[in-house]
């Protein structure tokens, strides 16, 4: 059996336990299904099952146990749902590039810089334990793209619309500071320890934060219209954690949002256009304005 195939069954067989616990005898009938569909042979004995549960919870940190009382089996334990979906995604694209070139001919790339994910690895090994580390940065906003050598402590990575960045604390100011991955090279992880700052918290640091801008401004209320069309998206790919729907009709839509409203959020406001109005605060729109109005002249002169 190629690698491939073993862990498409474990995906197939944690989505199913996800939708709802079932007999071994369902589970088998949802793999064999599939089977025939895939072209594929996902059908295995009981044994090979629990093998599967066993390389699942080492795997995936996702506890599947029998209960006798019903007769199904059941997920009990679902350690992080985000990352293990995540995972589970990266493969099915893996696989969809993966296939017969008469295939893959109808699938089209986005060209696009790489995101840095090869130092991923290494990164997180500096992380977790707490290793010094000294890399060569390139800013965007620097006349010709200025490179400089940075040495930081390395404290989390994050992902903010599509790219990677690491949290770093720098060695020399002591700032939180964060660095694109697709933009770091030659790193070097030293043997030099350093103490994780107690008054660091990843997820605290970045709750109210639209991409990775913090501390620009303090988190408040937001209200905002969306068109119908508009909406719907929204509404699929939420803003931010905060995000609700408190109206909605055949035509619009009100989301209220609570989180900072740093640059990178105006600028995605902005590119929605006039599918989309600032109600609240009086401060967040009159700077929406500001910004259309420049824009409106720009293309006026």
């Amino acid at each position: 059996m190629s690698k491939k195939q073993f862990i498409k069954r474990h995906h197939l067989i944690i989505n199913k336990l996800r939708s709802n616990p079932c007999s071994f005898k369902d589970l088998q009938n949802h793999l064999e299904k599939h089977s025939i569909n895939d072209e594929e042979n996902y059908v295995i004995s009981k044994r090979t099952f629990e093998r599967d549960i066993y390389e699942i919870r080492e795997i995936y940190k996702i506890d599947i146990e029998y209960n006798r009382s019903k007769n199904v089996y059941e997920i009990t334990q679902d350690a992080d749902e985000v990352k293990t979906d995540r995972l589970i995604e990266s493969f099915q694209i893996f696989n969809a590039l993966s296939i017969s070139d008469t295939v893959s001919n109808h699938i089209i790339i986005e060209k696009r810089k790489h995101l840095g994910a090869e130092n991923m690895h290494g990164l997180l090994h500096a992380i977790k334990n707490h290793y010094k580390i000294k890399f060569t940065h390139e800013k965007f906003w620097k006349t010709n793209n200025e490179k400089k050598v940075r040495s930081v402590y390395p404290l989390a990575l994050k992902e903010a619309r599509n790219r990677w960045y690491l949290v770093a604390q720098d060695s020399k100011d002591g700032v939180f500071k964060t660095f694109g991955l697709d933009r770091i090279s030659d790193v070097d992880i030293s043997r030099e320890k350093f103490p994780y700052p107690k008054d660091f918290n990843p997820d605290k640091k970045f709750k109210y934060s639209f991409g990775i801008i913090t501390d620009e401004t303090k988190p408040e209320k937001i209200k905002l219209w969306f068109s119908h069309e508009q909406a719907n998206h929204i509404k699929s790919l939420p803003l931010h954690s905060s995000q609700k729907t408190v109206y909605e009709n055949e035509t619009e839509c009100i989301i209220e949002l609570y989180m900072s409203p740093t640059y990178d959020f105006v600028m995605e406001i902005l590119s929605m256009g006039a599918d989309v109005k600032v109600l609240e605060p009086e401060s967040l729109k009159e700077e929406i304005k500001i910004k259309l109005l420049k824009t409106l002249d720009f293309y006026l002169k």
